[in-house]
């Protein structure tokens, strides 16, 4: 459990910043030793280059947590408490909640157009009707003063995000009743 979390707080991109500095320590004191041409410049290049390896290494690990975690979460178990804790805390955290929010409030104005102003593919008339819906939505995430599930914003990040089953980008008959249903995913269930 200490080692899931210290994956997912530790940045990618600290093993680059340490492979950087091992460089450049390396070639200034190969440079001071006298080296010169490719022999300057081979082992700190190598240096480098490990940091941009365990960096992605570090990345890849922490997006495959993220997708167990996300999965296990969709099946109910969003408990802060859980062992994927760390993954309800990001979800419900003030800042997911507001961006996502704030991307719904957009796409609201969006739909609010006669034209389009985005190369976002909304079928405006189709989702017309379901304004009242989508803004309620957006109000449950901006009320900060009350918890919300992490399968909640979960729906809510794939409602904006994926374009194959998302009722914002096909938008259907049942378009309504999956924003309903993704509005009634927010509430916590004790």
């Amino acid at each position: 459990m200490q080692a899931v979390q210290a994956i997912v707080r530790m940045s990618p991109w600290s093993p680059v910043a340490a492979c950087e500095l091992a460089a450049v320590a390396l070639f200034g004191g190969s440079l001071a030793g006298g080296l010169h041409g490719s022999l300057l410049l081979v082992t700190p290049l190598s240096v480098a280059l490990l940091g941009l390896v365990l960096a992605i290494k570090r990345w890849d690990e922490h997006r495959e947590l993220r997708a167990s975690a996300d999965a296990w979460i969709e099946r109910g178990y969003d408990s802060p408490r859980s062992k994927y804790g760390w993954r309800v805390e990001e979800l419900t955290s003030a800042r997911e909640r507001e961006t996502l929010a704030a991307t719904l409030r957009s796409i609201l104005d969006e739909l609010g157009r006669s034209r389009s102003s985005s190369a976002v593919p909304l079928d405006r008339v189709a989702l017309r009707p379901c304004r009242p819906t989508l803004a309620a939505i957006a109000a449950r995430l901006e009320d900060c003063s009350s918890r919300v599930s992490a399968r909640g914003v979960l729906a809510v990040q794939r409602l904006i995000t994926d374009g194959r089953t998302s009722p914002l980008y096909n938008p259907s008959a049942a378009a309504g009743s999956r924003l309903n249903e993704i509005l009634d995913c927010l509430e916590v269930r004790s």
